[in-house]
Formats: structure tokens, sequence, C-alpha cells
């Protein structure tokens, strides 16, 4: 028997998605987790570089952009790349339709659901709290 078996991807249960409900739609939104890898593709493209001290160039990470991109990531319904949805708002592009479909605080409720649907919404004092407990 196999040390790692659990870990084989046939036996791995898959991420359940969550849906949020928000006052301004009739139907609910539906998110779903992001792999590790996805944050990191995700992640690469929203540094830039920009000069630092003596002309060097520095690497700034841009991260309203990198919550932006993995909200809009995580948007399975409606479909953020839909052009009927996109010419309703007059947008192209699922990036500029989530801006124009949300308000902030939908977008920051989206941005929460996400963060706690794919594991990244606990601190490591909140992990080592519940390991001591």
């Amino acid at each position: 028997m196999s040390k790692f078996k659990a870990f084989l991807k046939g036996n791995v249960k898959e991420a359940e998605q969550a849906t949020l409900k928000l006052d301004r739609f009739d139907e609910a939104i539906i998110l779903r987790p992001l792999s590790s890898g996805e944050a990191d593709l995700i992640s690469d493209r929203c540094y830039k570089n920009k000069p630092g001290r003596k002309g060097k160039q520095e690497r700034v990470f841009d991260a309203i952009r990198y919550n932006r991109e993995i909200c809009v990531a995580s948007v399975v319904h409606p479909d953020l790349n839909d052009s009927e949805l996109q010419d309703s708002y007059g947008v192209r592009g699922a990036d500029n339709l989530f801006s124009e479909l949300f308000l902030l605080g939908e977008a920051n409720q989206i941005l929460e659901k996400v963060t706690e649907i794919s594991g990244i919404d606990t601190t490591f004092d909140e992990e080592i709290e519940e390991a001591k407990n």
C-alpha cells in the first residue's frame, strides 16, 4: 500500500464551489476556489518594474490588481467572459466587466469569500491558536 495513496489525483476530493448572494441581484453568484498554481500565475502578472534608487529597476507588487484578478478568476456565474453581458455594460474583457458589474462593497465581499474558500483567510497566528486548542 502506498504511503501517499490519499494524494493521488483520483482519491482527492473536489474543491467545492460557493455561492454568494448579493443584495442587488436576484441570483447568487458562484465562486470557485483557486489552486496555488493559478494564484502563482496571477501573482507573477501583478509585478511591475519601476525605477528605484540610483536608476535601478525594482519589482513592485500591485496588491490591488492581484485581489481583482483572483476575484475575476474565481467567478463561475455569471460568466464574466460572456459577450452579451459585456455588451450590456458597454465593456470588453472580464476584468472590466467585474469593475462595472460590482460595487466596491460587493467586490470586497467577493474577495472575502474567495480567500475563505481558497483557504487563505486564516493568519498564521490563528492557526497557532487552533493548534493549541
